[in-house]
């Protein structure tokens, strides 16, 4: 128990950290790079989110892309598997789980998430099951211009239901959080092309 309480204690500072050396607002390398900012949402305890790329793709290939439950392994950081549970026939919503394959020698994180979409605009998701203590947020696409580019959007409150080790938190924000959203402007931008 004690040294339950001594990692999640090393799991909060690290959120703090995180947030501390991004508490200038963002990471932003150029243009084209992804906006990351966290900060700790100390009434949850948890970590907020939210993170931004312009992609030269029109919305709806963009939203195809986020969206396509069948891609994402080949597009999310560690993603072991999507699968679709259960879903609304009508397409308004479905629940996905998520196994995530995060650290060798480290069990696997399972998220089951109940998603709901305003086509081609905004996907909001929510915890229902799984690893995570918190999980919710939202994706949202924004047309740039004349439609032909993309501002997408990751807004999210996250807490994961066990202490998680400090260089997975760095990792995360640093690495994974930005290599998502460049795979995601990858996939649209080839999208794009082959239409």
């Amino acid at each position: 128990m004690a040294l339950r309480m001594r990692l999640f204690a090393g799991f909060t500072r690290c959120l703090f950290a995180a947030a501390a050396i991004l508490a200038a607002g963002t990471l932003r390398a150029a243009a084209s790079e992804p906006v990351v900012h966290v900060e700790p949402d100390e009434k949850a305890n948890a970590a907020h989110v939210r993170a931004s790329i312009d992609i030269s793709a029109p919305p709806l290939t963009v939203w195809a892309v986020i969206t396509d439950c069948a891609r994402q392994p080949q597009i999310v950081p560690n993603l072991e598997s999507c699968r679709i549970v259960k879903h609304d026939p009508g397409g308004h919503w479905d629940i996905r789980e998520h196994v995530i394959n995060w650290a060798a020698l480290l069990p696997k994180l399972r998220t089951v998430v109940r998603t709901s979409y305003e086509i081609g605009h905004r996907m909001l998701f929510k915890r229902v099951d799984g690893d995570m203590r918190v999980s919710q947020g939202e994706w949202r696409v924004e047309p740039l211009g004349n439609g032909q580019a993309t501002r997408l959007y990751y807004n999210a409150l996250v807490a994961p239901n066990f202490p998680v080790p400090e260089f997975l938190i760095e990792r995360a924000v640093h690495q994974d959080l930005p290599n998502l959203l460049h795979a995601i402007e990858r996939a649209s931008v080839a999208d794009a092309v082959k239409h």
